[in-house]
């Protein structure tokens, strides 16, 4: 059955709003294959190149997509099924096929908020970004994020410090070596929630697949919380979605002088809820999910980078804030500083420490959010 309608989502391509029209019409992938090219006309749903293309029976492909999938253990869902997200099937433009790598969190009925921004995120984002998704991660909140340098980075390792569940959506398939110096992140990701596209396997990355990868990030999200945002934001293309699809969009107010905010601004002009401090979110939605939402456990654990400190703290570092940053660390990032001996190294140069890939990106990013190390590029860190 499955690999009917790997067939199908081939030919019409990701985001076709027609995909529940023809299900409805035909009421399954295997009934399309098997009628003939007549009776696909007198639908009148599909465009003379699709229904060219729905002449070739040839499944070899699909069949070869299904093979992969089950030799790397990628899951297949498909648009109609049972374990497929409600909150993703009402969207105008649901994926046909997602494919899936770790365990699928069930959306509908746990809370989950996505968090974006851009990739060269500033200091603030990154700390913002962190520190929130560690609390709404601690509070039994799903984070949903798109997995790419920079802000998503740091959503997802703060939802992963938290040891919270946290999806990361892909804008390529998921054997494809996009973006490899975040391949720990995806592997930890995958070990604690799950990698999830609507592309093949092997699909290659592109300047379009991101942008309607980004639907699915806010259909999966009660709201989505842009983080930061410039004019021409990549962040601002999932808020859009998030509003269309009647979601929530919170945004980090800054100064209207902070280029790198003037997206973000626009979006609170034009409507968007302020988001000063977790607390913002988790205010919208307790009433909703008052067994799933533990607020309590959310501020038990005190982490750098808290919204509002990072809001109204002065720009200027106290000498001894390195200090007392390392006695606060937890045993993890502690390993790891210890084991630290060269200024500049790639996470895998670290030996000795004995933690698994996820533990390692957490203590990194608990380092990196505590101004001892920064990141560089080409996946590299460096000691501060």
């Amino acid at each position: 059955m499955i690999k009917y309608y790997i067939w199908l989502q081939n030919i019409l391509g990701p985001a076709n709003r027609k995909v529940k029209e023809i299900l409805d019409y035909f009421s399954n992938a295997v009934n399309i294959y098997n009628s003939d090219l007549n009776v696909l006309k007198k639908s009148r749903l599909f465009t003379a190149n699709e229904l060219n293309k729905l002449s070739d029976k040839n499944l070899k492909t699909a069949e070869d997509i299904l093979n992969k999938c089950r030799e790397n253990d990628i899951k297949i869902i498909v648009l109609g099924s049972e374990n497929y997200p409600f909150c993703l099937s009402v969207i105008e433009n649901p994926p046909l096929v997602l494919y899936i790598k770790g365990d699928l969190p069930n959306f509908d009925a746990m809370p989950s908020i996505s968090i974006v921004g851009p990739r060269k995120v500033s200091d603030f984002g990154k700390r913002a970004a962190y520190s929130l998704s560690f609390r709404l991660a601690k509070s039994g909140m799903i984070v949903v994020s798109g997995g790419a340098i920079g802000c998503d980075t740091y959503a997802h390792a703060g939802a992963l410090k938290a040891g919270g569940t946290t999806a990361l959506i892909l804008g390529c398939g998921i054997l494809y070596d996009y973006l490899m110096e975040n391949e720990k992140l995806r592997e930890a990701v995958s070990n604690n929630g799950a990698l999830i596209t609507e592309y093949p396997p092997d699909f290659p990355a592109s300047r379009y697949t991101f942008p309607v990868r980004n639907r699915i990030v806010s259909a999966l999200s009660l709201g989505t919380v842009v983080v930061e945002a410039g004019a021409k934001s990549g962040a601002l293309i999932t808020a859009r979605h998030a509003a269309e699809q009647g979601r929530d969009v919170f945004v980090i107010p800054r100064s209207p002088e902070e280029k790198e905010f003037s997206g973000s601004n626009e979006l609170l002009r034009d409507g968007a809820k302020p988001l000063i401090d977790a607390s913002d979110i988790f205010n919208e939605y307790i009433m909703r999910f008052p067994d799933k939402i533990n607020i309590e456990k959310a501020y038990n654990d005190k982490i750098l980078g808290d919204l509002k400190s990072e809001n109204n703290k002065n720009n200027k570092k106290e000498e001894n804030n390195q200090k007392n940053c390392l006695e606060t660390l937890s045993k993890e990032a502690k390993i790891v500083y210890n084991c630290l001996d060269k200024q500049k190294f790639l996470p895998e140069e670290i030996c000795g420490t004995n933690l698994s890939p996820s533990e390692l990106l957490s203590a990194l990013g608990e380092l990196e959010m505590e101004l001892v190390i920064k990141a560089l590029p080409g996946g590299y860190f460096e000691i501060i």
